[in-house]
């Protein structure tokens, strides 16, 4: 049966001090594990509350933010020793294009090309990045 105790979250910070972890860093990472205790309440942490934690991180929040939480609940779990309740990232998809909102349309580039008119390397570099 695992709990976390108020002396283990303590015990962590001073472990991110040492590893020369900075102020804000610590202070997120204390509380990301306080939030989680939060959402246990008072059930043993298993691997199935974290993974249910997971789930409800990933409604709730941006990939990125789910990942950096997930990292420190990861590097708490490690301190303690709790290796099997370590949980993966979840994949984040880059995109390669960028959304057409940020196109720009052709009157937009023909305005950019007349304005770089007078400089030819410009105008070309325009062209070439633009086409």
């Amino acid at each position: 049966m695992r709990h976390i105790e108020s002396l283990q979250i303590e015990l962590f910070r001073q472990f991110l001090v040492e590893e020369e972890k900075s102020l804000a860093t610590i202070e997120k990472y204390v509380h990301d594990v306080t939030a989680f205790i939060e959402w246990v309440g008072d059930d043993d942490i298993e691997k199935s509350n974290v993974l249910s934690y997971k789930a409800q991180l990933i409604e709730n929040y941006a990939p990125a933010s789910v990942n950096s939480i997930l990292s420190s609940l990861n590097k708490f779990f490690s301190f303690c020793g709790w290796h099997e309740l370590k949980v993966k990232n979840i994949r984040i998809q880059r995109k390669i294009f960028s959304s057409t909102e940020t196109e720009l349309t052709k009157d937009e580039y023909q305005r950019l090309l007349f304005a770089a008119k007078d400089n030819r390397r410009l105008y070309l570099l325009m062209q070439t990045i633009c086409s």
